[in-house]
């Protein structure tokens, strides 16, 4: 079970962040990564990275790298910015957007920025996860 103590224990950046998330990454876990500890550990030490421990939920840099990136779907102008990650795992371009809208049943393509609250960030982080097969099961 993922709780605060747990996350402030791998993530001693997060402080009372890990409050915020704790649920939501649990929901999280449940829904997209499972059991397995090993998973979860390695799911968990990603979301550290990318988002610098639960400090992040939207990329840093503006996102005009990805402009014009037809592997990630920006083929409409103003799509790499746009479409830069957000997310606990930075969901990144337009493929990966409206992939996770069409599994969470929520307008990210048009509202992008719902992927920075604190559910849908949990939630993309989950789902990325499993679609993209990170622990190859």
């Amino acid at each position: 079970m993922i709780t605060a103590d747990l996350l402030r224990q791998i993530m001693p950046k997060a402080g009372a962040r890990a409050d915020l998330f704790a649920p939501h990454l649990e929901a999280a876990r449940l829904k997209w990564v499972g059991d397995k500890p090993a998973h979860v550990a390695q799911w968990l030490a990603q979301i550290a990275h990318e988002s610098g421990q639960l400090v992040y939920v939207r990329e840093i840099a503006d996102g005009s790298a990805y402009e014009g990136r037809h592997d990630l779907g920006n083929t409409e102008p103003g799509d790499g910015t746009r479409f830069r990650g957000r997310g606990l795992i930075q969901v990144t371009g337009r493929y990966n957007v409206t992939a996770y809208s069409q599994a969470a049943g929520v307008d990210f393509v048009t509202h992008p920025e719902l992927m920075e609250l604190p559910a849908y960030a949990a939630d993309s982080a989950g789902w990325f996860w499993h679609v993209h097969d990170q622990i190859g099961r």
